[in-house]
């Protein structure tokens, strides 16, 4: 195996930290079921070098490991860092928009977590650097118009109370994401785009306690359940629901396999 260049420190990913790992568990546990069919794009082999790019809780990090690959999580929250270490996975805080490894990996995997670096050329960079030649990287993000009307609702809501809402994530079209990657030596195998209306199990209040922090960071703290609260309300009116009436939101995926060449 490389020998691994560890990051500690500093990260610019400063939107991670505020992830809550029970918070998660409870609201968004969705994320890393839904991430098991990634793994099968991944396809990962025996004894192969693979960094989880924004590992998260480590759930699907851990899973990866059973192939018997050598996996590293990289993540920009330290809880979340924890909490793969608690499961055994192997684990560093560092931020994904800043990588300084070098031609270490067999291949990279990231799940739901490209969207959240808002820097994108720098993460294509870093990931290009970080793999082998003929090294993969495996992704499935946010693609344009993902939780769209959730978004505009953040938005449009607290405008309507004289304050700005930061843009916090990073939702491209395929061809947008193709020439990034393309720009960066990565030549696209296969890209596929498609809706997935999504189950939230504690409602849009529960998703907007867990993933709008970000977009609030602007906002005095003690608005932000009021705001939450109003969110909730318009969008609640506007997103689908299932034959039992639960909250389905407006998710839009965009899942590819590319190649260093």
């Amino acid at each position: 195996m490389p020998k691994q260049k560890v990051q500690k420190g500093n990260t610019e990913m400063s939107i991670s930290q505020h992830w809550e790992k029970e918070k998660y568990e409870k609201n968004a546990r969705f994320v890393s079921v839904y991430g098991e069919e990634l793994i099968e794009w991944l396809n990962p082999q025996k004894d192969e070098y693979i960094l989880d790019l924004g590992c998260g809780d480590g759930v699907l990090t851990k899973k990866i490991t059973e192939y018997g690959c050598k996996v590293l999580g990289l993540d920009g929250s330290q809880k979340f860092v924890e909490a793969a270490r608690k499961i055994g996975v192997e684990a560093v805080q560092g931020d994904a928009q800043n990588m300084k490894f070098e031609n270490e990996f067999d291949a990279i995997f990231s799940n739901a977590a490209l969207h959240w670096m808002t820097n994108p050329e720098k993460v294509m960079e870093g990931v290009s650097r970080a793999l082998k030649k003929g090294g993969r990287f495996v992704a499935e993000t946010g693609c344009k118009g993902n939780v769209g009307k959730i978004e505009n609702a953040i938005f449009e809501t607290v405008q309507k109370h004289n304050l700005k809402a930061k843009k916090c994530w990073f939702f491209p079209t395929p061809e947008e994401k193709t020439k990034l990657l393309e720009k960066y030596g990565l030549k696209v195998k296969r890209m596929i785009t498609f809706s997935r209306p999504t189950l939230l199990p504690t409602g849009i209040k529960g998703w907007l306690q867990t993933f709008s922090a970000p977009a609030l960071v602007n906002v005095p703290a003690e608005m932000h359940e009021k705001l939450i609260d109003e969110i909730t309300e318009k969008v609640e009116k506007e997103l689908e629901r299932n034959e039992n009436g639960q909250i389905l939101a407006d998710y839009v995926r965009l899942r590819f396999e590319a190649v260093k060449e």
